[in-house]
C-alpha cells in the first residue's frame, strides 16, 4: 500500500506566475528510499514541502490536485500534526536549529520534548543517535560554536530521534565530509529496514544512486521520469535536465559496458565486475585532472607564509601549535573532516581571527595584528554560510557593497560587480532582492561579491554548498578565470572530485594538523593520510587503484 499518493498536484509561490509544481502525479510505497534529482530550481525542494504540508498551509500560494500521506489529506491536515509522522531536514541548518537550546544534547532532544515523550525515552534516543552520527562527544557544546559540517549532524539528528514515518532530506549532507555523508546515507538506509519511508534530495548523484531504490527525475515542476538508479542515469537526455550522471556511470557509458537490461551501472561493485570481465583498464575521463597553473606570469611568488602559529578558542584547549604553512599563488583546496580546523586556518589568513603565538606574514608583511579593514583590499573571504554576509536589497547593491567599501569609484565599482555576476551566472538579477533567491543564487552572490573586489586572494569556504552540477561548473570556471590572473584561490571543500578536477596544490588537515600537501595526485594516493583525516578517494581515481590501472 501507498504511504503517500500525489494526483495531479500544482502549486505556485504567492507573487510568482510560474508554478513550482507542475501536475504531478506519484506513489510511494512504505520503506523505500526514494530519491530527487534535478538541477537547481527543478521543485525538487517544493515538492518534499508538499509533502509534509508546508506547501500550501504555511507558504500559501495557489494549489491544486491532491496529496495524501499516512491516510491524510495534506492540504486539510494542520502542519503540526503533519510534524508527528513526517519530518523535514532543511537544506541550510541554520534554519533547523531552534535557538532554544544551549548544548547539541538538548537541541536535539527538543522536538522529543515537544512531543511529549517520556524523559527516559528521550534520553535513549538522543544518546543513541548522537552516536551514530559521531556527535556524541559534542553533546555538552553550543550547537553554534560548531562548524558548519557538525552543525548539519546535529541537525540531521534532531529529526531523526523523533522516528517519524517518513522523513525528508533536503540536501542533508552538502556541508559533511566524506566519512560523515556515509555514515547519514548509512543510517537513513537502515531506518527503511525498520519501515520508515526515505525521501531525499541530493546532488552527490553517486551516493545518492548507490542507496535509492527509485529516483525521481525533476525539470520545471515536472517529473520526467521515476524509476531505478541504472535506468534514470542511463538517459541519454540527461543534460538538457542539468545532470551530470555519477562517475561509474559516465566511464562505463564511454567504455560500452552495459548491464544485461541494457542501463549502465552506478555502483562500484558492478562497475569494476564489468571491468574486469572484459579485461578493460580505464584511463582518467576526458577533462580531469588537476589544474595546471596558468597565470599573467607563470610565477609562483609566495604570498602567505605562517610561522609556529598557536591558536586557541578556549584557553587550554589549542587548536593549532606550531603550525607552519606556505602559499603561493597556485589553486588550493583545504580538506578533511569537519572540525579538522579548516575555516579557523582561512579566518586567520583573513585577519578574522588573531593568532596567540607565532607570526602571519603577507608578501613579507607581517599580518599578525592588522586588522580585517586593513586587508580588505588584498584579501577576500566568502563564508561558508551566505546569510552571514549579505544584507543589502539587490544583488547589484550587495556586488558593489565591497568594491565601494575599500575605495572604489562608482562606476568602477559597477563595472565590477557587473562583470563577476556574469561570471557566477547571475546575470540578469542584478536587481532581485537577494533574500528572494535560493541559497545556491545566494552562494553566488556572496562569491561575485567578493570576486569584485578585485583582491589578491580569494577564500572561499565551501563554495559548492546547494550547487548543482552547472554551478559547479561555473565555481570551477571562475577557479581557472581568477587563476590566469594570477590569483590566489584557497577554497575549502569536501568534494574530492571536484577538488582533483580543478586544484593544483592539496593541503589535508585533522586534528588542527596539517597531514599532507602537495598535488591531487600525491595527495589522494596517500592512504594512511586519508584514512586520519576520513576521506575517500575521487570515485574514478578509487576505481583505476582497484583495478590496478
Amino acid at each position: 500500500m501507498s504511504i503517500i499518493k500525489a494526483e495531479h498536484l500544482k502549486y505556485r509561490y504567492p507573487n510568482t506566475e510560474k508554478l513550482a509544481l507542475n501536475d504531478i502525479s506519484l506513489e510511494i510505497e512504505k520503506g523505500e528510499f526514494i530519491g530527487i534529482a534535478g538541477r537547481n530550481g527543478a521543485g525538487k525542494s517544493s515538492l518534499g514541502q508538499a509533502i509534509n504540508g508546508l506547501v500550501p498551509r504555511f507558504y500559501n500560494g495557489a494549489y491544486g490536485g491532491r496529496v495524501e500521506v499516512n491516510g491524510r489529506l495534506v492540504e486539510e491536515t494542520p502542519v503540526e500534526e503533519m510534524c508527528e509522522f513526517v519530518g523535514l531536514i532543511f537544506q541550510n541548518p541554520f534554519n533547523q536549529l531552534s535557538g532554544a537550546a544551549e548544548t547539541v544534547f538538548n537541541e536535539v532532544a527538543y522536538g522529543l520534548q515537544n512531543l511529549g515523550i517520556e524523559p527516559e525515552i528521550i534520553l535513549s534516543r538522543v544518546e543513541q543517535v548522537l552516536k551514530r552520527l559521531d556527535i556524541w562527544q559534542y553533546r555538552d557544546r553550543n550547537p553554534f560554536e560548531l562548524s558548519g559540517g557538525q552543525m548539519q549532524r546535529v541537525a540531521i539528528a534532531s529529526i531523526l530521534c523523533m522516528e517519524p514515518d517518513i522523513i525528508i532530506l533536503d540536501e542533508p549532507t552538502s556541508q559533511l565530509d566524506p566519512q560523515g555523508t556515509e555514515e547519514v546515507f548509512r543510517v537513513v538506509d537502515d531506518l527503511t529496514e525498520t519501515g520508515i519511508t526515505i525521501i531525499m534530495i541530493e546532488q552527490k548523484l553517486e551516493k545518492l544512486a548507490h542507496y535509492a531504490d527509485r529516483i525521481i527525475l525533476m525539470s520545471e515542476g515536472r517529473v520526467i521520469d521515476f524509476d531505478t538508479p541504472e535506468k534514470i542515469f542511463s538517459r541519454d537526455d540527461l543534460s538538457e535536465y542539468g545532470i551530470k550522471p555519477p562517475a561509474f556511470t559516465r566511464i562505463c557509458r564511454e567504455y560500452g559496458l552495459s548491464l544485461p537490461d541494457g542501463t549502465y551501472p552506478v555502483k562500484l561493485e558492478d562497475t569494476k565486475r564489468l571491468f574486469l570481465e572484459k579485461n578493460i583498464r580505464p584511463l582518467k575521463e576526458a577533462g580531469t585532472g588537476a589544474l595546471r597553473l596558468n597565470s599573467k606570469d607563470g610565477d609562483t611568488e609566495e604570498l602567505f607564509r605562517m610561522e609556529n602559529v598557536d591558536f586557541y578558542y578556549t584557553e587550554g584547549t589549542p587548536i593549532f601549535q606550531k603550525l607552519s604553512l606556505t602559499l603561493n599563488n597556485r589553486p588550493t583546496a583545504i580538506i578533511g573532516q569537519n572540525g579538522a580546523g579548516k575555516t579557523t586556518l582561512v579566518r586567520l589568513l583573513k585577519g578574522l581571527l588573531k593568532p596567540v603565538g607565532g607570526s602571519i606574514y603577507f608578501k613579507n608583511d607581517d599580518i599578525s595584528k592588522k586588522t580585517v579593514a586593513m586587508l580588505a583590499d588584498k584579501v577576500g573571504y566568502v563564508f561558508q554560510n551566505p546569510d552571514d554576509q549579505i544584507f543589502k536589497y539587490n544583488v547589484l547593491d550587495e556586488t558593489m557593497f565591497g568594491p565601494l567599501n575599500i575605495g572604489m569609484s562608482e562606476e568602477k565599482a559597477k563595472e565590477e560587480a557587473l562583470k563577476a555576476l556574469e561570471l557566477m551566472g547571475l546575470k540578469g538579477r542584478e536587481n532581485v532582492n537577494p533574500y528572494d533567491l535560493e541559497l545556491y543564487e545566494r552562494k553566488m552572490t556572496a562569491i561575485a561579491s567578493v570576486v569584485a573586489m578585485d583582491t589578491d586572494v580569494i577564500i572561499l569556504d565551501e563554495p559548492t554548498i546547494a550547487q548543482d552540477y552547472e554551478g559547479r561548473k561555473l565555481i570551477g570556471d571562475m577557479i581557472r578565470h581568477l587563476s590566469s590572473e594570477g590569483k590566489l584561490v584557497i577554497a575549502i571543500l569536501h568534494d574530492m572530485d571536484f577538488v582533483e578536477e580543478n586544484f593544483e596544490r592539496v593541503i589535508v588537515m585533522a586534528h588542527g594538523r596539517i597531514l599532507s600537501e602537495g598535488s591531487a595526485e600525491k595527495v589522494f594516493s596517500e592512504d594512511e593520510v586519508l584514512s586520519e583525516a576520513k576521506l575517500q578517494k575521487p570515485y574514478i581515481t578509487a576505481l583505476r587503484e582497484l583495478l590496478g590501472a
